[in-house]
């Protein structure tokens, strides 16, 4: 259970979402969620939740405030939007902010939750929901240390690393990074094992000698083997969202003039997979762009 008194509000119940509302629910937290669709947000009555009518009103009734929404013009509407969380903001109001989004967005946003009085941290999620359900996700949080120390409690439920990275929108920037590079290892590491299967390489043998050496990274040791090569291709971060933020990067990149060569070609990918219509897969679902280019079946063998 929970040693907070702390009363938290959730916005936005997509699948991690989702998932962090029921860690947080399991670990004692008096919660109360809100999402677009008000039917997902029914759903949580069952399991302990408030569900707030509105943004304002969920606002008023909680001191710390997740946003787990999409993209960049949805934290800015949930936020400082007409009827968003500062029209029900109190004294005691902390936004945590956990959106991937661009981190000059962030900035802005951050800036006027500040001047209007009350307070925001960034702290982006590194993890699936199946990892926030079992209270092990990543934070990389971009706060003021006394922000950082009035949400611990909530981030300490639901993760097992909690990385202060610096002042606000220090914790967005990293999380803009990691998933540029994370994605563009994954794409590589797509590659070289189509040209392994060409070449008449077994997976296998080909997995057990890339996690052995300096090659190895997580997709080799979880979504190759685990969804790739089975075919199965379970629901998880998707395409979409990877090839939106590797647009995060590219953005980025462009305002601090830094090159991103590697990020282009992985773009390219992602975006031949939103035109055969795969982005609602998860990521590594562009491992079928890859078969198609190069005529190759990413498979374990079947077994005799």
């Amino acid at each position: 259970m929970s040693d907070s008194n702390q009363k938290i509000g959730l916005v936005g119940l997509g699948q991690m979402g989702s998932a962090m509302a029921q860690r947080l629910l399991h670990a004692g937290f008096d919660l109360t969620v809100y999402n677009r669709t008000s039917s997902t947000a029914n759903k949580f009555l069952a399991l302990g939740a408030k569900v707030a009518i509105d943004l304002p009103s969920l606002a008023r009734s909680v001191d710390l405030i997740f946003t787990v929404v999409a993209d960049s013009p949805d934290v800015e509407s949930v936020i400082l939007g007409r009827h968003g969380l500062l029209e029900g903001a109190h004294a005691n109001t902390l936004i945590v902010e956990c959106s991937t989004i661009d981190p000059q967005v962030s900035d802005e946003v951050g800036l006027k939750v500040r001047q209007a009085g009350f307070r925001m941290m960034d702290a982006p999620i590194g993890g699936r929901p199946a990892q926030a359900e079992q209270g092990k996700l990543i934070f990389m949080v971009g706060a003021l240390p006394e922000d950082l120390a009035l949400a611990r409690a909530a981030l300490s439920a639901l993760s097992s690393n909690i990385i202060h990275c610096g002042g606000p929108g220090m914790g967005i920037s990293m999380k803009v990074i990691n998933n540029l590079m994370s994605q563009s290892i994954q794409l590589m590491d797509l590659e070289a094992m189509a040209l392994g299967i060409k070449a008449g390489l077994d997976p296998q043998v080909m997995l057990d000698v890339l996690t052995s050496t300096a090659a190895d990274n997580a997709p080799l040791r979880t979504r190759i083997p685990q969804s790739v090569l089975t075919g199965l291709y379970p629901a998880g971060f998707s395409a979409k969202l990877a090839h939106k933020d590797q647009g995060l990067a590219h953005t980025m990149a462009s305002r601090l003039g830094v090159p991103l060569f590697t990020l282009g070609q992985a773009r390219q990918i992602y975006s031949i997979a939103m035109t055969q219509g795969l982005g609602e897969g998860p990521s590594e679902i562009v491992a079928k762009v890859v078969e198609r280019l190069s005529g190759v079946s990413l498979r374990f063998p079947e077994k005799p």
